[in-house]
């Protein structure tokens, strides 16, 4: 599980409920009054072998209690600068950001120091206590000493994470789907540039998926319904790690993976489930998605529009629990706004019972995207207010 895909709040339960410090969190009641103390800090989480972002939590006791925030506060911008003067190896600086959080009704700074590839960051002169050349990491609850240096084991850990080598095959394949300028095409798929060894590869052969004519209610938000799909397959030297069904939209103009589906419980409004397709963030689906959709390609954008506006995208599982919950308690507001809506009029399938599911769907989704909007507009003005 990718914690930095989950609301701060969620994360700042998780790592109180650990009641302890871990490796990619710590506590502190205020914030350093000595600047060298918290690059520090910085570069020692910025130094860690997982795949998480890192947060100093500020405003939280030694017991863990919520004590919020008191005495002086710094700036993002101010540390962000005093990291720019200093001089790193490779000129590869830690990435960070500062925020304020109300959590349960307790102001608190969280510092996230981002997850990066490009480790180990070291120093190339002395700052503070901290040597040339020194390798400061974080392990566990415990950071390098100031005068010393990570072990060794650590070391190669952190230069193997530089160079792919802590993550699997299929993590380092969908992390390597971020940079399409990576991948290349060919008669098969894609390959990598650099790893040719990884491969996406189209599958036509199985009768159930290849070039087959079917559709979804989300065919007909398109110009043109024709759909047809076939499979993807994530290969490692040959080996098939994962498989993904591809719909092509628009009679050809718009090819991605399929949504999920979701389901919300109506009752006691309606014995119906409602039924709708969504993707969440970060999710192997949605990192696929955005490697395949070519926002510069004219129709490929006109074809995505039109199919957002009956698909449900969530920031995370965790969102889309939630906003799950908010439906759930506005069901008679939703009804009515789909029984209102004349969207998708047009629509015909060449079957009766067809036609009113899809139109239904098609208004359902529009309806969801307008309450999803509303959710989030709710949540964040709750968290002002609160």
């Amino acid at each position: 599980m990718r914690y930095s895909y989950l609301p701060l709040t969620n994360i700042i339960s998780f790592c109180l409920s650990q009641n302890k410090e871990g490796d990619f969190w710590d506590f502190k009641q205020e914030w350093h009054s000595n600047i060298e103390d918290l690059i520090k800090d910085i570069i020692c989480f910025a130094n860690t072998v997982h795949n998480e972002d890192c947060y100093l939590m500020f405003g939280i006791a030694d017991d863990h209690s919520l004590v919020g925030m008191k005495n002086a506060r710094r700036k993002q911008a101010d540390i962000l600068d005093t990291i720019s003067k200093l001089s790193f190896a490779g000129d590869i600086l830690p990435e960070i950001s500062v925020t304020t959080v109300d959590y349960e009704g307790v102001e608190l700074d969280v510092l996230i120091i981002h997850n990066t590839d490009n480790t180990p960051i070291y120093l190339k002169r002395q700052y503070g206590k901290m040597r040339q050349g020194c390798i400061y990491a974080r392990v566990g609850d415990r950071n390098t000493p100031d005068e010393g240096n990570a072990e060794i084991a650590v070391i190669e850990q952190l230069w193997k994470k530089r160079f792919g080598l802590t993550k699997t095959h299929l993590e380092y394949i969908f992390d390597a789907l971020r940079n399409k300028q990576d991948w290349s095409t060919n008669n098969d798929g894609y390959y990598h540039i650099y790893k040719p060894e990884y491969t996406i590869e189209h599958v036509y052969e199985d009768d159930s998926f290849s070039e087959k004519d079917s559709d979804e209610f989300y065919s007909f938000s398109q110009s043109n319904p024709n759909t047809s799909y076939f499979m993807l397959d994530i290969k490692a030297r040959g080996t098939t790690l994962e498989s993904h069904q591809i719909v092509c939209l628009d009679s050809g103009r718009l090819t991605i993976p399929v949504p999920e589906w979701g389901y919300i419980d109506a009752e006691p409004y309606s014995y119906e489930t409602i039924r709708y397709k969504y993707y969440i963030e970060g999710s192997h689906t949605e990192l696929l998605l955005h490697f395949m959709y070519l926002p510069e390609d004219s129709e490929q954008r006109w074809a995505f529009r039109n199919f957002e506006k009956v698909v449900l995208f969530f920031a995370s599982e965790t969102e889309k629990r939630l906003f799950e919950n908010y439906v759930c308690t506005n069901i008679p507001r939703l009804n009515k706004r789909v029984e209102e809506s004349e969207a998708y009029n047009y629509v015909e399938t060449g079957n009766e019972v067809k036609t009113a599911d899809y139109m239904k769907c098609l208004r359902t989704a529009i309806a969801l995207n307008t309450m999803l909007k509303e959710f989030r507009e709710y949540t964040n003005q709750k968290a002002i207010v609160d």
